[in-house]
């Protein structure tokens, strides 16, 4: 498999970390969603990273696409998703929030920084940010103070609200209220993200900021 995107994406990470646990071997083609844009229309139409070219040359995009088919890939009982009904929807809300939360960071970069300062629609810039710190604060209060967020083990929520957390403390930390050391306005969110982090899986895929 070849894994297309950087990992400075939120949503690159959280396919390559996935891949990391289910032990699953790929290639990762790096190009950026950017700079090599035709490169990367000849890989996926939409021209959107992630992108998971399979063995057999089928090419999925969408990063929740892509896990829904690597956790049925990586065999029986190695899901990452929690298997009793009540913590998968608790895992399921997490990743909702979680991802959402990685999506409007990304717009929130995408409005300030590469929109020209004339053209830039502080309105929308404001809900932005409003949303930012409402899925922020959701998920605080819905992290535990130790261990993971749905259970005694790593789950995609985990791998989902740690490599949202990492990218707005390396991109924009004042949306966490401080610097990527400190604790800030969340201290359970920062906690879990350090804690994941350390893991294998997580080192072995790190945030890189190109």
């Amino acid at each position: 498999m070849i894994l297309t995107g950087q990992l400075d994406s939120p949503f690159v990470r959280r396919v390559a970390i996935a891949l990391n646990f289910y032990r699953l071997p790929y290639r990762h083609n790096v190009i950026s969603a950017y700079g090599d844009f035709d490169d990367l229309l000849r890989v996926n139409p939409l021209g959107k990273v992630p992108a998971l070219t399979l063995d057999g040359g089928t090419v999925l995009a969408d990063s929740t696409l892509i896990l829904d088919h690597l956790d049925r890939a990586a065999g029986e009982g190695k899901s990452l998703w929690p298997s009793a009904a009540d913590a998968r929807a608790k895992a399921l809300a997490h990743v909702g929030v979680a991802v959402g939360l990685a999506e409007k960071a990304v717009e929130f970069r995408t409005e300030t920084v590469r929109r020209p300062s004339d053209k830039i629609d502080q309105p929308r810039v404001d809900r932005v940010v409003a949303q930012i710190g409402a899925s922020l604060a959701w998920l605080e209060r819905h992290t535990p103070g130790d261990g993971f967020a749905a259970g005694e083990s790593v789950s995609h929520a985990d791998i989902a609200s740690a490599t949202a957390v990492t990218f707005i403390s390396h991109k924009n930390p004042e949306h966490l209220g401080g610097s990527p050391e400190g604790d800030g306005d969340y201290p359970n969110l920062l906690r879990h993200a350090r804690l994941c982090e350390e893991m294998t899986e997580f080192k072995a895929a790190p945030f890189t900021d190109y």
